[in-house]
């Protein structure tokens, strides 16, 4: 059960690195006013710098894995591009402190207790443009690529768990590419909808891809709160002998705003 509490955390939380979860202006290009922050019990701390940079910070995971994003809009588009958005997502991230801390028998150990693990630096860049398909309706692509700096000897067995082995797979094989597109709008007064779909791109001859699908409905009771509710479905191959298989989680959180 502790085992699967912590998977469940974990699955969690490397489900929004990879599609920033704010229910205001995520899954699409814009970032947050100047000024605004948001915060939710699992998404990130985000904070409008200006009117074209926004960072943010899952500040509870900061003790056992320093991070930090910067969400950077262009430019708009004008003419047949009208209404068009341009933006780049870079993330920095230090997981050493995390994996050392499951590197344990018993209670929280998911790696063996004699896992040597590096100075491990990943970084993470997105592009995405956003562009309106309807009247309160957007369709954003968007690709990303990761790379992952390592700083010493490394003998650490792969996570081969849902969503997880994805993101922690970079560690292993230094690069990921990440190929998606999201879909948000408006249903009726104050529900929303997001959907999304993401192929990842990883190196070697086993457990080279993975799907993720993610469904939410969210109610936006004002600009200083808003709920969701929805499910992450996975199909991903392991290198393990679970080999291919199809997960689903569901997904549920509370989002605070102030300007």
């Amino acid at each position: 059960m502790n085992r699967a509490i912590i998977t469940l955390v974990l699955s969690l939380y490397a489900g929004s690195i990879s599609a920033e979860n704010s229910i205001w202006s995520d899954g699409t290009a814009t970032a947050l006013p100047k000024g605004r922050w948001e915060v939710g019990i699992f998404q990130p701390l985000r904070y409008g710098l200006n009117e074209s940079v926004e960072l943010s910070s899952h500040v509870l995971t900061n003790i056992l894995m320093p991070n930090v994003t910067l969400k950077k809009v262009w430019s708009g588009y004008s003419g047949i591009y009208s209404g068009m958005d341009f933006t780049s997502v870079h993330s920095l991230t230090y997981p050493t402190p995390l994996l050392n801390f499951i590197s344990r028998e018993g209670t929280g150990g998911i790696l063996p207790a004699n896992t040597v693990v590096p100075h491990i630096i990943t970084l993470n860049s997105q592009v995405l443009v956003t562009y309106p398909v309807a009247e309160g309706h957007t369709v954003t692509p968007r690709i990303g690529f990761a790379f992952a700096l390592k700083f010493g000897d490394m003998d650490m067995t792969t996570i081969d768990l849902p969503l997880i082995y994805t993101r922690t797979s970079v560690y292993h094989n230094g690069w990921l590419v990440d190929i998606g597109i999201d879909l948000n709008g408006r249903i009726v007064d104050r529900f929303y909808y997001w959907l999304d779909l993401d192929k990842f791109i990883m190196p070697g001859e086993y457990a080279a891809f993975a799907y993720e699908h993610k469904g939410i409905l969210i109610w936006r009771k004002s600009a200083k709160f808003s709920a969701l509710i929805g499910y992450k479905l996975v199909y991903s191959d392991y290198p393990s002998v679970l080999q291919r298989r199809w997960d689903i989680f569901p997904l549920v959180d509370l989002i605070w705003g102030k300007n």
